[in-house]
């Protein structure tokens, strides 16, 4: 309310006053940004506390559209630079849970913004690594895996932070040379080698014994995997075809490291993706694809139109986990009321074939 910047009045005359145009002062712009940046502040300290739940669904997307508004994540630096995130650990989560949200979602800039603070959050991560448990331990990982995606998209400009690309695109960023796409590969695998790490520290960090998922300090510690999901879907498509691209130019000797290195993360992504299913905090919030049985045969050339993507979807309706956690629920392998619902909403085959392209492949399309 104390921000609303007000039009001077005109004179008596009907005539605007000299140098302004409709009664607006020649402050109004800046004021209008200055009420922006506020109100950006305002969200980020809310984002970002010591409260152990998760992040509120609510207050990260004014962070996101502030970094579209200034082109950048000035704003935001200002204000995570003068919070204590080596002094709280659960500070500093919530600040890699929302950091990560802007790097996927925010202005490309973001990027370029934080490149700067790199070696502060490499410090960071060591800092909290002395800590064997809890959160430290995850700070930890999450710093690690931060950094590890801001070199990844500096180095590899193409891929957007959120990792939508079509194969075309995907295409393109090996610029038709096969070293690039070796190269490529193995930067990917690095990638998702750390999503994969904090993914299963978060869990190895929770007693799956009790209905963790319900718990206002569970959720805290699984908010932050939808990200982590969404990154880890890309990666493993974007693995697959560039391997079998690969295999379709280079001797199969020569790719035994990258296909050893591919099957154990399948073999883990697999895992993490079915256990994050059956988790009952997920089931409202995100639809999460589950990997085929048997992980793809890269020595024949064909079983790429075998492929489907795996699509992680947001429901439209999905519930926001503000509301107060609910605690008398236990985690259920069975179908929910949450899945009837999704089903009710998009149809039981929606998430087995939604948007195959690579169907197409096989048809030389």
């Amino acid at each position: 309310g104390g921000c609303q910047p007000h039009p001077r009045k005109a004179s008596g005359n009907g005539q605007h006053p000299a140098g302004t145009s409709r009664g607006r002062g020649p402050g109004w712009e800046p004021a209008t940004d200055r009420c922006r940046q506020s109100r950006g502040t305002v969200s980020i300290n809310k984002a970002i506390n010591a409260q152990e739940v998760a992040v509120k669904e609510k207050h990260p997307p004014p962070c996101i559209l502030g970094t579209h508004h200034e082109k950048g994540a000035q704003t935001f630096w200002s204000v995570v630079n003068r919070l204590p995130l080596s002094g709280n650990a659960v500070l500093c989560w919530k600040f890699c849970h929302v950091f990560h949200k802007l790097l996927r979602d925010g202005h490309s800039n973001v990027l370029k913004d934080s490149v700067r603070y790199k070696n502060e959050l490499s410090d960071m991560s060591r800092m909290w690594g002395h800590l064997s448990e809890g959160y430290g331990q995850l700070c930890s990982i999450y710093l690690k895996l931060l950094r590890t995606k801001m070199e990844f998209h500096t180095k590899n400009p193409r891929f957007p932070g959120n990792l939508q690309m079509s194969d075309r695109q995907l295409d393109e960023a090996g610029e038709n040379d096969v070293n690039n796409f070796f190269q490529l590969t193995v930067e990917m695998f690095d990638y998702l080698e750390c999503e994969l790490n904090l993914f299963q520290t978060v869990f190895s960090s929770l007693d799956m014994s009790r209905s963790v998922s319900v718990t206002a300090a569970g959720q805290c510690r699984l908010a932050p995997l939808i990200q982590v999901i969404l990154d880890c879907s890309h990666l493993y498509d974007y693995t697959v075809k560039l391997l079998f691209k690969l295999h379709s130019c280079l001797p199969a000797d020569t790719l035994q490291g990258h296909r050893d290195r591919f099957l154990e993360q399948f073999r883990k992504l697999k895992d993490l993706f079915y256990r994050s299913s059956n988790l009952q905090y997920f089931k409202r919030l995100i639809q999460i694809p589950q990997l085929p049985e048997n992980p793809p045969n890269f020595l024949r050339a064909s079983a790429l139109s075998e492929h489907i993507s795996p699509v992680v979807v947001i429901p439209a309706e999905a519930s926001s986990p503000d509301s107060e956690p609910i605690t008398d629920l236990v985690e259920m392998d069975t179908a929910s009321l949450f899945d009837n619902k999704f089903d009710d909403i998009f149809g039981s085959s929606f998430s087995s074939d939604p948007f195959n392209f690579n169907k197409l492949q096989g048809r030389g399309g």
